[in-house]
């Protein structure tokens, strides 16, 4: 004699409560793997962008448009003549060893050796250093050289994001920083030039940069200053790339270089 529901799929004809039961949890099961799988894609399109563009030696600068203004007018020093570079770990040369790379001179130390002429540069930078802080460090009316450079906005823009602690400068308030700068050193009969923050090798940071890129470009319209971009001399060295440390965001021996270089031929209307 054979059994009511004693076989499983008689089992689940007689008891359809299981079967909804079974079918309800399956399509659970899958719209939950279907969001974690949303949740992972999200995750790796947010560290996607983080990652630098890496290459041995370093990182990749990637390409920035130019905020370059007024470059035509700059005064080649004469002989004897000096300049000072204000700024952050940029003009250090801070990071440039980092995880094993090649020492080599700062930009600041190259350009001087391009210019010759006894010409001297005096380095003013201290790593970390917003605009402000900058401000409250040196007193530009003091210095003695005849050529002020201004070269701040790489702190300013906290471009680590969430991965430091450090909160971005309102950009109203990082160009109020560098006007005062500016017009003490003119107050003082200097020649002032901006010096943009460099273009860095992943593109969040170059989101973050951009907006006091181009802050410092409509400051040197509005103050007739001139303003010379590293993504410019980035462009020009290409084929040394890389020419950023691992970070993705300081220059390595052959970003200093090719930066000096690159200031050198500016300053004293060199064609490229």
């Amino acid at each position: 004699m054979p059994s009511s529901c004693g076989l499983s799929h008689i089992s689940l004809r007689c008891n359809p409560a299981s079967s909804n039961f079974r079918a309800i949890s399956l399509k659970i099961t899958r719209t939950i793997a279907l969001i974690c799988a949303f949740v992972a894609l999200g995750a790796l399109a947010l560290l996607w962008v983080q990652i630098p563009s890496w290459r041995i030696g370093g990182a990749r600068s990637l390409p920035a448009s130019s905020v370059a203004h007024l470059q035509e007018s700059l005064t080649c020093p004469s002989e004897g003549e000096q300049i000072a570079i204000y700024g952050d770990s940029h003009v250090t040369g801070g990071r440039m060893t980092q995880f094993g790379g090649e020492s080599g001179p700062v930009f600041g130390r190259v350009l001087e050796a391009e210019l010759g002429a006894d010409i001297s540069v005096s380095l003013r930078g201290v790593g970390g250093h917003t605009a402000r802080l900058g401000e409250g460090r040196w007193d530009v009316r003091d210095s003695a050289e005849e050529t002020v450079v201004i070269a701040y906005g790489t702190n300013d823009a906290a471009p680590r994001g969430w991965l430091r602690s450090k909160e971005p400068v309102p950009v109203p308030d990082y160009k109020s920083a560098l006007e005062r700068l500016a017009s003490a050193g003119a107050e003082a009969g200097r020649q002032v030039v901006f010096l943009a923050p460099p273009p860095a090798g992943s593109s969040v940071i170059m989101q973050r940069l951009r907006p006091y890129r181009s802050a410092l470009r409509d400051l040197g319209r509005e103050l007739n200053v001139p303003v010379l971009d590293p993504a410019d001399a980035f462009a020009a060295c290409e084929g040394s790339q890389p020419l950023l440390t691992y970070d993705a965001l300081h220059m390595n021996a052959a970003g200093h270089r090719c930066l000096g270089e690159w200031l050198a031929a500016r300053f004293c209307q060199v064609p490229d």
